[in-house]
């Protein structure tokens, strides 16, 4: 049996920068940046245990030989305890609304999604009393 000892989501961005600096001004500290000087290949930060890297297109294609397609069929959920307050935290911080926050159908849930600044999929989700 395999064990795993962390989890970790990369992001493909043209603009590693731009993408972490959206994460970070929701609250997410930053883990990891390689180089620690100029253009970033590698930002990684961490909410709830769980890594998110920002990982440099260009990179991946030139340096690895990979196919990366910045923002696309990627989805990241975050679960948090005020999700009106993240989204409009999101908001300023670049992103664009796609769903504003609502109740879902049971009302168990509260959610909303939006696109970051490079056009990845982020999910707000608040779980109600």
């Amino acid at each position: 049996m395999v064990t795993f000892g962390a989890v970790q989501v990369n992001l493909w961005c043209e603009d590693v920068e731009r993408c972490a600096a959206f994460f970070r001004s929701l609250g997410m500290p930053e883990k990891f940046r390689f180089p620690s000087d100029g253009e970033p290949h590698q930002v990684e930060v961490e909410a709830a245990g769980v890594r998110i890297g920002f990982s440099s297109a260009r990179v991946g294609s030139e340096l690895f030989g990979i196919a990366t397609t910045p923002g696309q069929n990627t989805e990241v959920v975050l679960w948090c305890d005020d999700v009106d307050a993240v989204h409009r935290t999101a908001l300023d911080a670049g992103g664009e609304s796609l769903k504003s926050p609502t109740d879902s159908p049971d009302g168990r849930l509260h959610f909303s999604w939006l696109h970051d600044p490079e056009g990845h999929l982020v999910k707000l989700v608040q779980e109600r009393g």
